[in-house]
């Protein structure tokens, strides 16, 4: 009987563990060299095709491009931004404009058409609101058109009260109360111009 320790059943030799480990490690090193970054499996170091550089230099181009794309977006979206604003803004100066100026006339004989001029303007000043939630504003600006949103609701809120007098007299006693929520009005609409790089407006509010 073989000795284990020398002899397998077959009485061949077996090789020991340290000597398992140097077959095993040179048959490795003999398959695959060290790979790391710059070796390939038959030990030669990379070299970069003109295929891969290629990419590499139009991923550079591209990315260059997509930058420049997007300064230029975002110049000319603040432009678009205040040409939405005068848009809205605008017609409702004028309608404004030609309600008030209707009140100053009618206010001292007419109490129908005073009513009637006061209430259009309520109108315009809503119509107004509305429109302006349709504008996507730039940080600043949008505060400052949440705060020129509620001077408005105020503003409309007495003017509807105004217009409810049952006397001219009565009507009249509002006109202080008005001009000063119109003049915070005005105020609220002038930060929004100038977050958007616009002039002060020339029209009745906005």
């Amino acid at each position: 009987m073989c000795a284990a320790a020398d002899f397998d059943a077959c009485g061949v030799t077996s090789p020991e563990a340290s000597e398992r480990w140097t077959l095993t490690s040179d048959s490795y090193t003999r398959d695959a060299r060290y790979i790391d970054g710059d070796y390939a499996r038959d030990g030669r170091a990379r070299s970069i095709g003109p295929g891969f550089a290629t990419v590499l230099v139009l991923s550079f181009v591209s990315t260059a491009l997509l930058l420049i794309f997007a300064l230029v977006y975002f110049a000319g979206s603040s432009a678009r931004i205040a040409s939405d604003y005068t848009t809205v803004a605008a017609p409702a100066n004028r309608a404004l404009t030609a309600e008030v100026d209707g009140y100053a006339h009618n206010r001292n004989g007419h109490l129908a058409a005073a009513r009637s001029d006061l209430m259009r303007e309520v109108r315009t000043v809503g119509s107004f609101d509305d429109l302006l939630k349709t504008v996507t504003f730039p940080s600043a600006a949008a505060t400052a058109a949440g705060a020129l949103t509620q001077a408005d609701q105020k503003l409309a809120k007495l003017i509807g009260l105004q217009a409810r007098a049952p006397s001219l007299r009565k009507m009249r006693s509002f006109d202080r109360r008005v001009e000063a929520a119109a003049a915070v009005v005005k105020t609220k609409a002038g930060l929004i111009r100038r977050a958007l790089g616009l002039p002060p407006s020339s029209g009745a509010l906005f």
